[in-house]
């Protein structure tokens, strides 16, 4: 599974690779923050609290395709929490300012639609990635429903903060294929990825975790000295 980690600076993602080493780490990069790093790296569209200031935003991805050294495994579509009609509709009026710049969009699904209908929308929108938004609780009640139905489709799937060590090691066992989280490097919570790993070897050789589909992702996985 790749894990992003909010703004990390590289001393804190050595830490992070040095807990998990079975899985590869990077960052979440959000128009607030943005460093060049030879990591992989997602961006989020800084709308988690309910604001989306649609300027600064393109500004980044402007920013992105001028300054970063490659392009990043998803751009996360403009949403609105717990908000599915509206997650769609600001979707259909953004998605070109991720297309058109040759960068990948991630549709996010919300509570509030039929799963299917809305993983069908993002496939119809060029994605490549679907973001699980949401509260803990309606991740953890249709996580599955939502990997089986990307996956079917051929769209990885990335969870947005699933909140805890146990919510990392579910989302694992549930066939994720990326996921981000802050709370490890605000609060130097290192173990939460080595209970992730101790998992991870136990079950490499078992038929408990789901299939990922990592393989369309980028590469770049060296933490670079700078």
């Amino acid at each position: 599974m790749r894990v992003y980690h909010g703004a990390p600076s590289p001393e804190n993602l050595r830490k992070c690779r040095a807990a998990a080493p079975s899985h590869v780490h990077g960052a979440c990069w959000t128009p607030a923050k943005m460093t060049a790093h030879e990591w992989p790296y997602f961006v989020d569209n800084g709308a988690f609290g309910g604001d989306f200031d649609r300027e600064e935003w393109v500004d980044l991805l402007d920013v992105v395709g001028e300054k970063m050294p490659h392009p990043p495994d998803f751009v996360v579509l403009p949403d609105a929490f717990n908000d599915a009609e509206e997650t769609i509709n600001r979707h259909r009026r953004h998605v070109l300012d991720v297309l058109d710049r040759g960068f990948d969009p991630a549709p996010v699904i919300q509570p509030g639609m039929p799963v299917a209908t809305q993983v069908a929308i993002a496939d119809g929108l060029g994605a490549d990635t679907v973001f699980v938004g949401g509260e803990c609780r309606w991740q953890r009640a249709h996580g599955a429903e939502i990997v089986a139905e990307a996956h079917d489709r051929g769209l990885r799937v990335h969870i947005g903060n699933p909140g805890s060590a146990d919510g990392l090691v579910w989302a694992y066992r549930a066939g994720f294929d990326t996921v981000d989280t802050s709370s490890i490097l605000q609060n130097q919570y290192f173990h939460w990825l080595e209970e992730l790993e101790d998992v991870t070897t136990g079950l490499s050789k078992g038929s408990l975790k789901k299939d990922s589909r990592q393989s369309g992702l980028t590469e770049v996985s060296a933490v670079v000295e700078r």
